[in-house]
């Protein structure tokens, strides 16, 4: 799994500095992908990534606090700094090497009937619906290892690919898609709490869990949700069925995790443990 392993280089060592403890998880990485900075619980500082999410949120974890910056599959490829900063006095710089996806290129056809179902109004009011209920998200770490495979078949669209519907460009693949016929039982990537679990025009029936520490997963077009909002699960617990709700052109499941509203590799949380027991 060469193309596994180049994804996430920061597993392997950890950069530390000199400034106040302050570590950096890795400055390479590629489209897609994230890094974290860690640095003692007591402080309360403040980090700058332009091409990361505005506002990053600490999280305390075994007497340390974490920052996750994920990089929109998106950005330019390109080297950019991150900045770490006390009371709005920089205290730390880094460059980070954002490096090619080499994302695939993905062509499908649809009806016009279908095709509404993906205008840019069904979109945002899909994500402006999760974005709510992502608000009160649940600050401690839930998730238990490495994340599972909902299915136990492998996927057959990859992350990031760029989608071209009747031939027009309509954006990138924001996770994985998984071909399984509808009522296949689905299950919990990991441990967390359920959110989101409601039909979506674009998604279909949408089921979202929250994982902790600004991690999400989830899972769209499905037949049937068996689990309720509030409701902690799991990892491998049953949470419903695959179908072919949503924009569809088949059957199939489609999983994404996300680190608040920006959507990452799933393999990074899948193939690595992250903030596992060092």
């Amino acid at each position: 799994m060469k193309k596994i392993l180049s994804i996430f280089i920061f597993i392997i060592s950890i950069l530390a500095f000199a400034a106040d403890d302050i570590k950096l998880s890795g400055d390479t990485l590629k489209q897609g992908g994230f890094f974290y900075i860690e640095y003692p619980a007591d402080k309360n500082y403040t980090v700058e990534f332009k091409q990361g999410p505005k506002n990053l949120e600490a999280f305390i974890y075994k007497n340390k606090k974490y920052v996750f910056v994920p990089v929109h599959y998106s950005n330019p490829v390109g080297t950019y700094t991150l900045k770490v900063l006390d009371n709005k006095k920089e205290i730390f710089s880094h460059l980070i090497k954002l490096t090619d996806g080499n994302f695939k290129k993905s062509y499908i056809k649809v009806t016009k009937k279908m095709s509404e179902k993906r205008s840019d109004t069904n979109l945002q009011a899909g994500a402006d619906k999760i974005a709510e209920a992502k608000k009160n998200s649940e600050k401690n770490k839930l998730w238990k290892g490495k994340f599972i495979n909902p299915t136990n078949v492998k996927e057959n669209s990859n992350f990031g690919a760029m989608r071209f519907v009747n031939n027009k460009v309509v954006g990138y693949h924001s996770g994985i898609d998984f071909p399984v016929p509808i009522g296949t039982p689905l299950k919990a990537a990991n441990d967390g709490k359920v959110i989101f679990a409601d039909h979506l025009v674009t998604t279909g029936n949408t089921l979202v869990i929250d994982h902790g520490m600004g991690v999400f997963s989830s899972y769209s077009h499905m037949s049937e949700i068996t689990v309720k909002v509030g409701q902690s699960v799991i990892k491998g617990d049953i949470v419903g069925k695959s179908g072919n709700t949503g924009f569809v052109t088949g059957p199939h499941l489609h999983f994404s995790i996300t680190m608040g509203r920006t959507a990452i590799n799933p393999y990074l949380f899948m193939d690595y443990d992250i903030l596992g027991d060092k």
